[in-house]
């Protein structure tokens, strides 16, 4: 049998499973996105709405047996409407809606129905079958939509079956009353406000709206909480009110950022606060973005891929969101073969990733202190206080800005309690003492983990001239896939080793810890008191799609260092400048391009008056120092000179695999205008 579906929304992806096995061709409109891909996953064809003469061309060269339009909107298409097949269903709810109801979902709610019905009939002859379903005291649009089209493939795989419909006329629905109203009245009681506001919420559609009484400014109105909420505005609108201004970029909650005009750190906002209609088109805005001004360049961006809305999809199609999924498997695969290790572990964060390392690698008591960068993210410290033990915090070196060789040795010698060795790559750059420190730890008996969550997919060159990965020659290793990193997910990580049973160890401490070989009836006893930081699958379906990239991302991250490098060489006020630097031979990836400023040229002022100046650009300073911090100080705390000095000394500058030629060049003359102007204040 040909079939010929017509759908107006995703909605409609229900219908295509009984579809299987019949010669189908889709039509649907610029909101069947999903419903589209589905129908290429299921080797259906399909056909956009978007041309009412090319889809009527489609249709008719296709000659369906059966013609079937999905009416969960008002009206059939006009290519439906004009074509033509032996056979022409329509199958949806309520026939014979309210007028100006926004979908057919409106009226049983609006009205308080306990059941609705769901229909499949013939156009211009008898015969139709139809199916009853519950309405719930809590339904919403959405929810009755999603049963309706439930309803809908039953008796679809009915008439398929048996290939044709009752003759037998169905009790008619009680028609329609009224018009439907198109906004909230503020006349009505809150119940009436909740069955509007429930009967409008069908995304992607637009939800209910309320208008101000005085002005007629309308809002959007999700919640009964968020009506409440306009409600109280109403009332204060008399005691004054703050004068709200556009501004140019959208509140960034993540960082500390630009001043004058751009992103401010905040703390959360009402969340029940309505949305005016006419800022609709910033509603799903995010953080930092620019609205209307020059773009922004950002220190990072990821890099997504071309698969992952697929691989999602899939992720969602096999009902699977949980840990230990064939992405996550899969996630594992990829980041082992970046850091050249044989196992891997998938975790929520780079933390929980340095948490599962430090348990693996015997990190319990006070007494077992673990030596970690000073001039790192807090996170390397934190692990060890999580995982029991005590951080020591210790010095760098000016170059690659890792770990000094001279720093660790002082530690060993003066302190006995020492286990371990967490080493930090910074900003994409292999560590400079890296296999010194290797060396040093292996003849003391001590592990070294690789902190590698900045610098997976570098290399870096090994005694006799062969080069190796990042993260591949600690004892552990562990990366982060938050966002920014090199492979963004959102928030995730990974432990790493060539020792599978250390992997397995960590894996263990970041599932909860459980009671091994005790069976499946003892799967609530645990051994020990673990953390669940498992990696669920979504992400790990966003993972595979980025770490496809990788590739990518270093090329350009290599092409945007060499554009700064250029910069710092053309302008002569940037020579006294200091970019990092990296050992010859290495393979840095560059996440981030640091710049080292003048002795008395503090980094705090110069950033600040550039961001003032120039609010498109982000600008971050170096890592705070973890042993100026108090919850790290320790009667074993040592001096880190060199990493006060890059503290005071240092710039981040946007380094987003999104930057072009020009906008480094833009960054790199906004860097000398803010180092002239603070130099003229300071000979004020």
């Amino acid at each position: 049998m040909r079939v010929a579906l017509f759908a107006s929304d995703d909605s409609a992806v229900p219908l295509l499973t009984p579809l299987a096995g019949q010669s189908v061709l889709a039509f649907g409109s610029a909101s069947c996105s999903v419903f589209a891909r589905r129908c290429l996953e299921l080797g259906l064809d399909f056909v956009s709405l978007r041309d009412d003469a090319t889809s009527a061309a489609v249709l008719e060269g296709f000659k369906p047996d059966v013609m079937l339009c999905l009416v969960d909107v008002l009206a059939p298409p006009a290519t439906f409407s004009k074509g033509s097949a032996p056979c022409k269903l329509v199958v949806g709810a309520n026939c014979d809606p309210m007028a100006e109801a926004p979908s057919r979902e409106f009226e049983a709610i609006w009205r308080s129905l306990s059941k609705s019905r769901v229909l499949l009939s013939h156009v211009g002859c008898a015969g139709e079958a139809s199916v009853e379903v519950p309405v719930a005291k809590d339904e919403t649009a959405l929810t009755l939509r999603a049963k309706h089209m439930e309803a809908a493939a039953v008796l679809l795989e009915a008439f398929l079956k048996h290939g044709s419909l009752p003759t037998q006329e169905v009790s008619p629905s009680a028609a329609a009353e009224g018009q439907a109203p198109t906004r909230i009245d503020l006349s009505w009681d809150e119940a009436t406000v909740d069955r509007f506001i429930r009967a409008s919420w069908l995304p992607p559609l637009d939800p209910a709206i309320v208008a101000e009484p005085l002005t007629d400014e309308t809002y959007f109105i999700e919640d009964l909480q968020q009506f409440q909420e306009f409600k109280l505005q109403l009332a204060m609108k008399g005691e004054g009110s703050k004068d709200t201004k556009s501004a140019a970029y959208a509140a960034d909650t993540h960082w500390y950022t630009n001043v004058g005009g751009s992103i401010v750190k905040m703390g959360d906002v009402n969340i029940h606060k309505p949305v005016r209609t006419a800022d609709r088109k910033h509603k799903a805005v995010i953080p930092g973005a620019a609205m209307g001004a020059r773009k922004k360049l950002r220190m990072n961006e990821p890099l997504i891929g071309p698969n992952a809305e697929r691989y999602c999809s899939s992720a969602l199609e096999s009902s699977w969101l949980g840990v230990e999924g064939p992405y996550v498997k899969r996630l594992e695969a990829h980041l082992a073969r970046i850091c050249g290790c044989h196992a891997a572990c998938a975790v929520q964060s780079g933390t929980a990733a340095l948490y599962g390392a430090m348990k693996a690698l015997g990190v319990t008591h006070p007494s077992h202190h673990v030596l970690v960068p000073s001039f790192t993210c807090a996170a390397s410290a934190d692990a060890v206080v999580h995982a029991g033990g005590v951080p020591i915090p210790i010095d760098s070196e000016l170059v690659s800005f890792g770990l000094s060789l001279e720093s660790v040795r002082a530690a060993l010698d003066a302190d006995q309690d020492i286990v371990g060795v967490v080493i930090v790559p910074n900003y994409g750059v292999p560590a400079r003492d890296f296999h010194e420190i290797l060396a040093l730890c292996k003849s003391r008996g001590l592990w070294l983990c690789e902190d590698a969550c900045e610098s997976y997919g570098a290399w870096q060159t090994i005694p006799l001239g062969e080069k190796a990965p990042v993260g591949s020659l600690g004892t552990l290793s562990v990366v982060s896939v938050r966002s920014e990193k090199m492979i963004g997910v959102g928030e995730g990580g990974a432990i790493l080793g060539n020792d599978s049973t250390l992997v397995a160890r960590a894996k263990w401490w970041c599932s909860r810890a459980p009671s091994r070989g005790s069976g499946l009836w003892r799967v609530y006893l645990h051994d020990a008191v673990g953390q669940n930081f498992r990696m669920p699958e979504m992400l790990a379906a966003v993972g595979c799609a980025s770490a496809e990239m990788l590739p990518v991302m270093i090329s350009r991250k290599r092409a945007i260092h060499g554009w700064y490098m250029a910069e710092f060489a053309r302008l002569p006020k940037l020579h006294a400048l200091h970019l990092q630097k990296c050992d010859a031979g290495d393979d840095p990836v560059w996440w981030l391009n640091s710049v080292l400023l003048p002795e008395g040229m503090p980094s705090e002022e110069v950033g600040m008056q550039l961001m003032k100046d120039y609010p498109d650009i982000e600008i971050r300073p170096g890592f705070y120092p973890l042993h100026m911090m108090p919850i790290f100080q320790s009667t074993w705390s040592r001096p880190c000179p060199n990493t006060e000095l890059l503290y005071q000394r240092l710039l981040c500058l946007p380094s987003s695999n999104l930057l072009t030629e020009p906008d480094v060049k833009r960054i790199c003359s906004a860097l000398v205008d803010a180092l002239e102007k603070v130099t003229a204040c300071k000979a004020d």
